[in-house]
């Protein structure tokens, strides 16, 4: 008798159309790939702002999933550079939620050619056409002067290719929104998260 009370109390004050579901805040997963319509906006109509996201200042338990790293495992010459930008598009897309910063580490792709390149600069453009932004770790001289000589790298934006990975994770680090405290402990859960990806 009590439990039918406190159902039918809870069906009087559910808000409309809900039907005893409350509504939830929108998902960062419909901004990527990018094919969601943003919402009309009406002069003079003011509209709502959504709040800034915070994180822990510090402690490996509380890093946030907004970085995402990951290791090419064999060298980007075509074909298999083709299929960079898919291949990491894909592992994007099964990220819940969807990271804010892509760290991709070369130490384990010694070889870069032309098609490589061209698919890191296409890689880097995509990204940012989906609200994300690239880091690059190149691992050794040979891809940077590579990269520096096919024009790849002023092509991307400023700040996207770094020689080593802890470089390329610190400036991955500091990009999120929200106030931050970088730590060794920090580094080394972001280290930690180094996923290969096969191409």
């Amino acid at each position: 008798m009590i439990l039918d009370d406190v159902f039918g109390l809870a069906r009087k004050v559910a808000p409309r159309g809900t039907k005893g579901e409350r509504p939830t805040g929108r998902s960062r997963t419909e901004r990527f790939p990018g094919q969601v319509t943003p919402p009309l906006i009406h002069p003079g109509v003011a509209q709502p702002v959504e709040p800034a996201r915070t994180r822990p200042l510090t402690g490996r338990a509380a890093i946030p999933q907004d970085v995402l790293c990951l290791q090419p495992t064999e060298a980007l010459l075509c074909p298999s550079a083709s299929v960079l930008v898919t291949a990491v598009l894909r592992r994007i897309g099964a990220c819940r939620p969807l990271p804010y910063v892509v760290v991709l580490t070369l130490d384990q792709a010694p070889d870069i050619d032309d098609d490589g390149c061209e698919a890191l600069v296409e890689l880097c453009y995509s990204l940012r056409a989906s609200g994300m932004r690239l880091y690059l770790a190149t691992g050794s001289t040979t891809v940077l002067d590579r990269l520096r000589a096919t024009g790849a790298v002023p092509r991307m934006l400023a700040g996207t290719v770094h020689l080593r990975l802890r470089t390329a994770l610190l400036a991955a680090f500091e990009d999120l929104p929200g106030p931050a405290v970088t730590t060794r402990d920090v580094l080394a859960e972001l280290e930690d998260r180094l996923t290969p990806l096969p191409i």
